[in-house]
């Protein structure tokens, strides 16, 4: 079975081409300590592998970044800027922002304004699912975890609501760094 990380390599080549020779060692306990939670496992894998990703110049996904374990973990907590104003306003279909019980934390986000978050709670990281936000209001779920989502996304294989239509394909352009 190949791992999540290698589907994506597998639907966006481009991202493969890009995969730094070296592993990235990164300390996900301070990680941890500095977020306040740890974090799903193809998150780390991901960031492992690769620097910050950007697809077509539209999706970034901001991985952690060894030796700055605190400041990227706090990079999370201040993409939650939108989600805090928005539930305040009763506008986020009920979901809350991280730290609050089952909170939304920042994983990913589009050019657009589309932004996707873990649904925190629980204590396996690995089975939080991965909530949508699009600019457009829609909100949505995917039980699969970010990379699966990513690879879903890119392939054609998960339904883009409310994203652009097409989404990025696997001949788009990757940068990493």
């Amino acid at each position: 079975m190949l791992s999540r990380l290698s589907e994506l390599e597998r639907v966006l080549p481009g991202l493969r081409a890009a995969r730094p020779a070296e592993r990235r060692h990164i300390d996900w306990s301070a990680y941890a300590e500095a977020l306040g939670t740890d974090v799903p496992g193809d998150f780390k894998e991901l960031s492992e592998a690769y620097p910050t990703i950007e697809v077509a110049g539209f999706l970034l996904v901001g991985t952690a970044k060894p030796g700055q374990e605190a400041r990227s973990a706090t990079s999370k907590l201040r993409g939650l800027d939108v989600l805090e104003d928005l539930a305040e306003d009763d506008m986020a279909h009920g979901y809350v922002p991280y730290p609050q019980p089952g909170g939304l934390l920042h994983c990913a986000e589009t050019s657009s304004g589309d932004i996707f978050y873990w649904r925190t709670g629980g204590p396996d990281p690995d089975a939080w699912p991965v909530v949508v936000s699009t600019r457009n209001d829609d909100w949505w779920e995917h039980k699969d975890g970010l990379v699966s989502l990513l690879a879903g996304l890119i392939s054609g294989e998960v339904q883009p609501w409310g994203l652009p239509d097409p989404f990025p394909g696997g001949d788009s352009d990757v940068r990493v760094g």
